[in-house]
């Protein structure tokens, strides 16, 4: 028995779906957008998030934000554990090269003014924290702990083999100390002053993290100069 559809169908022509796509058996739809040329991924990201929290949507229906701004946030968290996991395992390498607790402690007095002085030239610049930024904190933390180290480890050996003093020992490891600590420090600051300018093609994507380095380590060169042996005379006090 044959039976014609339009006996017990109507046929119109309506707009649809070109595909039904599913993710563990639910369906979702993906609404793609690009940015302008001059505008900030991350910024543009969190200002929609921004928004989609004052939206509520329809029962059984629910909104998700990813692509490149989700796998940025993902990125900025793993790098700020990587530098954590980095700061702990600069304090155990020091613990064991000092054979002290207290010395590896005031050599890491040097990582906050570090990241401070990242900060501030970034904030001088213009830029933004980004994740090329944040790679920069990362070299932060294990460049700037150098110059307290030779600070420290000289003063040590000056109490320890010649019998000197806290005060006198610092004040003659300041004397002896500050030419190589300058040195390095100056070393690295002109060898990234290129990167930091941006000269050159595509220099750009990499600015931030030369004017980090740079900016932290001269803020902390110059303040751990001042701030080391105060803290190295209140830890380690001549007794009567």
């Amino acid at each position: 028995m044959e039976v014609k559809l339009s006996d017990i169908a109507t046929i119109e022509e309506a707009d649809g779906l070109a595909s039904i796509t599913h993710d563990q058996q639910e369906r979702y739809i993906s609404v793609s957008a690009s940015i302008k040329t001059d505008d900030n991924v991350g910024l543009v990201g969190r200002e929609v998030e921004n928004k989609l929290k004052e939206y509520t949507p329809k029962e059984g229906y629910q909104v998700e934000l990813e692509g490149e701004s989700e796998t940025i946030n993902q990125s900025l968290t793993d790098l700020t554990t990587m530098i954590l996991l980095a700061i702990v395992f600069i304090y155990l390498i020091m613990v064991a090269q000092f054979q002290s607790l207290k010395s590896p402690f005031i050599v890491m007095f040097t990582i906050p003014l570090a990241f401070t002085g990242g900060l501030f030239a970034l904030f001088i610049s213009g830029c933004e924290i980004s994740l090329i930024a944040m790679l920069g904190f990362l070299m932060l933390a294990g460049v700037v702990v150098n110059n307290g180290i030779v600070f420290i480890d000289y003063a040590n050996t000056l109490r320890k083999e010649e019998g000197l003093k806290v005060k006198d020992a610092l004040i003659l490891t300041g004397k002896t100390r500050i030419k190589p600590i300058l040195m390095t420090a100056l070393t690295t600051i002109l060898g990234l002053s290129t990167m930091a300018l941006g000269i050159g093609q595509g220099s750009e994507m990499i600015q931030p993290l030369g004017i980090v380095t740079i900016g932290g380590l001269v803020y902390s060169t110059i303040l751990t100069l001042y701030l080391v042996p105060v803290l190295y005379m209140m830890m380690n006090k001549d007794r009567k």
